[in-house]
Order: C-alpha cells, then sequence, then structure tokens
C-alpha cells in the first residue's frame, strides 16, 4: 500500500470526521424522536388517568354525603353543604400553603447567568493580556 500525503491524511480525516458527525447527528435524532414519542404516549395516557380520577372525585363527594345523610339524618342539602365546606377549607389550607411557594420561586437561573458572565468576563481579560493573571 502505497504512503499518503499529508493533504491525503487530513483529507480523509475530514471526510471521516463529518461521516461520524453525521452518523451521530442521526443517531442523536433518532434517540431524541423514540424519547419524544414515549414522553407523548406517557403524557397523554397521565391525562387521561388525571381526568378520570378528577371525574371519580364526584362519587367521593356524593358517597360522602350520603354517610353524612343516612348516618346522621341529616337532609340532603345540608349534607351536600357540609361536604362543600370541608372542601372549601382544604382548598384554602393548600393555597395558603402555595403562596409563599411562589414568592420563594425564581425561575431566572442566576447561579447559571453568574457563572456564564464570570467565564465571559475572563475569556475577555485573557484576550486583551494573554499572558496576564487569569483570575
Amino acid at each position: 500500500m502505497p504512503e499518503r500525503s499529508i493533504s491525503q491524511l487530513v483529507a480523509d480525516i475530514k471526510a471521516d470526521s463529518q461521516a461520524l458527525a453525521q452518523e451521530e447527528a442521526a443517531l442523536a435524532k433518532a434517540e431524541v424522536t423514540y424519547g419524544a414519542k414515549n414522553l407523548g404516549i406517557g403524557a397523554g395516557l397521565a391525562a387521561a388517568g388525571l381526568f378520570l380520577l378528577f371525574l371519580s372525585s364526584f362519587m367521593v363527594i356524593f358517597a360522602i354525603s350520603a354517610v353524612f345523610h343516612e348516618a346522621l339524618g341529616w337532609p340532603w342539602w345540608g349534607s351536600f353543604l357540609l361536604v362543600f365546606g370541608i372542601l372549601v377549607v382544604i382548598a384554602a389550607v393548600l393555597v395558603l400553603i402555595a403562596i409563599p411557594l411562589f414568592k420563594k420561586g425564581n425561575p431566572m437561573p442566576t447561579g447559571a447567568i453568574g457563572g456564564a458572565k464570570s467565564a465571559l468576563e475572563a475569556l475577555k481579560r485573557a484576550v486583551k493580556n494573554p499572558s496576564g493573571p487569569r483570575v
């Protein structure tokens, strides 16, 4: 086999690198497509399950009202009103717990932004003074 010149070797490396990059991109695309498909199916099934759970909550509310009606002899309207009051109290407690969490929440990635800014500043300093300190 004859020896190849450096320009041929560089050209072969370039072609092999491009082929490898294209194969990796195709693999990544296939993996993302497969993962997205599974996430979509899973999200749809979870939404259907949550919807059925929501509908079944009406049955539980009715059953609790029936217990108050039968066991305590209350009229239906009183039983439903008591269950409504219980649900309102639970909802109010959940909202009171959620409000401080909303106030604490900060969706801005401040740590990552600060790190990127300091890295950019360090890069600017390195470009201006290549032999100077990097701190």
